[in-house]
């Protein structure tokens, strides 16, 4: 069977492809220092690490495309991505995993970073356009120059209104950049202060979790307790329940022994009748 093709989207996909260019041409010598380029870039644009299986596939399926013909081995690649877990820890898997446990600083830099690079991309676009046509200026400028049927005084206004243009034009864009950095400065803080508020939450959480413990272990030693006088209960009213069927049992027996008493005093006193009935008549006959 098989493996699944990686699925990303277009834009992430054509990041990638530029990514793997761009690193094989800055390191086409050290395979460590390309997969660390490699993995911090695909971080930056997917927000996910993957295994090392990932990596491999990515680099053998888009040769095609990139010509970068690199083959590391799969130590290589783990070890890359081994230290970018130091960096910036965070779950690595196959697929990745996007529920981490807290947002980090690096992740939000590096995910910044490609938003960055398109915001500029058009200003340094325009930049070399525009520069561009000031040096077509300027050649006309010294070919009008080395015409001699160009005054030294035009050709002179035209050459300085350029450079002052092109100046002009630079300083509005290291402006953008400051303003562009300033953001990433702001987003950089605005993620401080959110980490610093979650990991006090987390605290908080955690001492809630611990107290809830503590009152859970009180309240089991009171059940624990209850359960001790409720079985001291039952032993005394088995106890009690014994005793009071001891009482009953002798009482009965003394009720018994009464009742024969009675019975034979009752045949004492119906002789004492007779014989005094007979005692009776016999004086009487006399």
């Amino acid at each position: 069977m098989s493996r699944p093709r990686l699925n990303w989207p277009d834009p992430q996909l054509r990041e990638i492809l530029g990514a793997i260019v761009a690193r094989d041409r800055d390191f086409p010598l050290d395979n460590a220092r390309f997969l660390d380029s490699l993995v911090d870039d695909v971080r930056a644009v997917t927000g996910r690490l993957y295994g090392a299986t990932t990596y491999a596939r990515l680099l053998r399926d888009l040769s095609a495309v990139t010509g970068v013909t690199r083959r590391p081995s799969t130590t290589t690649i783990q070890k890359a991505i081994a230290r970018a877990q130091a960096l910036a820890p965070i779950h690595v898997g196959q697929t990745g995993d996007a529920n981490s446990a807290m947002p980090d600083t690096h992740m939000v830099r590096r995910s910044l970073e490609p938003v960055m690079r398109d915001a500029i991309a058009p200003l340094m676009a325009q930049m070399s356009a525009r520069l561009a046509t000031q040096m077509e200026r300027l050649d006309t400028v010294r070919e009008d120059t080395a015409s001699p049927r160009t005054e030294p005084g035009l050709r002179l206004q035209l050459a300085e209104a350029s450079l002052a243009d092109a100046h002009a034009r630079v300083g509005r864009l290291e402006q953008d950049n400051a303003r562009l950095r300033r953001d990433l400065g702001q987003a950089e803080m605005r993620a401080s202060i959110a980490e610093t508020r979650i990991a006090g939450l987390l605290d908080e959480l955690h001492q809630a979790i611990t107290n809830a413990g503590s009152g859970s272990a009180a309240l089991a030693k009171v059940a624990d307790q209850l359960q001790g006088t409720e079985r001291f209960l039952k032993a005394q009213n088995d106890a009690v329940r014994l005793q009071a069927s001891s009482e009953a049992e002798a009482l009965r027996r003394q009720v018994t022994q009464l009742r024969e008493r009675i019975d034979h005093l009752l045949l004492e006193n119906d002789q004492y009748r007779r014989t005094l009935a007979a005692q009776r008549d016999a004086r009487s006959q006399r």
